[in-house]
């Protein structure tokens, strides 16, 4: 259990002691694609940790646009402003990659953080990790070509998982930018045509990430970066 566990790693982080309290509180989930975990305005009860599955922040507008703000997997945790203060969340958080994940009780969690201790260092330190993210995207989306968005968004996901192909929908992928289709089409087939991508029916396969890091925007690496930071700062 403890193994499967520190696959997140934030849980890796914990001290010994937290995590054999946690231990009994934590409870494995299968997340769907497309699930919603949390919606605007709602009450949240529980934190989750990705182990397998990617989860999408996004922004929903009065008139019912959206767009992706930043995306969380092995890596981080989601509901982190729930650790803040907030009783609930303004964004939605939507499972961009179905797979596994543990789920616990923000009551448990919230105990140990206010304690003050390592736990408290560890979320912090990823907030600001998060805070990076949404600020960098926030700047990605207003500034920077579709195709670079798309190619930001493809290398990001590839960095929470293990293999090269990413089960992503060109309306799902469309929904995420806060884009048409037709645009989400496009970039793809220029991405194709150099054979830098293949896609097939929900199908994403990168066959070149070097080509695909040189056709981004300089938003992946600010965000690689800060993550490395983030890492280091906890060995």
């Amino acid at each position: 259990m403890q193994t499967t566990l520190k696959l997140n790693k934030i849980i890796g982080f914990l001290p010994e002691s937290i995590l054999k309290e946690w231990l009994p509180y934590f409870e494995p989930v299968e997340l769907a694609l497309g699930q919603v975990l949390f919606e605007p305005g709602r009450i949240i009860g529980h934190l989750y940790f990705p182990l397998t599955a990617i989860v999408s922040w996004g922004h929903i507008l009065e008139n019912g646009a959206s767009s992706e703000i930043a995306i969380t997997g092995r890596e981080g945790m989601v509901g982190i402003y729930q650790l803040m203060g907030a009783a609930q969340t303004n964004n939605r958080a939507i499972v961009q990659k179905a797979g596994s994940a543990m789920r616990i009780r923000l009551s448990v969690v919230l105990n140990s953080f206010n304690q003050g201790n390592a736990v408290q260092k560890v979320f912090l330190r990823y907030a600001q990790t998060l805070m990076n993210q949404i600020s960098q995207v926030s700047v990605c989306n207003r500034h920077h070509t579709l195709e670079q968005q798309l190619c930001r968004m493809l290398l990001l996901t590839l960095d929470r998982q293990d293999s090269q192909t990413i089960v992503l929908t060109q309306e799902l992928m469309a929904s995420l930018l806060g884009v048409r289709r037709e645009g989400v089409t496009h970039a793809a087939h220029r991405l194709m045509n150099e054979n830098i991508l293949h896609y097939s029916r929900g199908n994403i396969t990168v066959l070149d990430r070097k080509a695909l890091e040189e056709r981004t925007c300089e938003c992946y690496s600010v965000i690689s970066r800060e993550y490395d930071r983030f890492l280091n700062a906890l060995v």
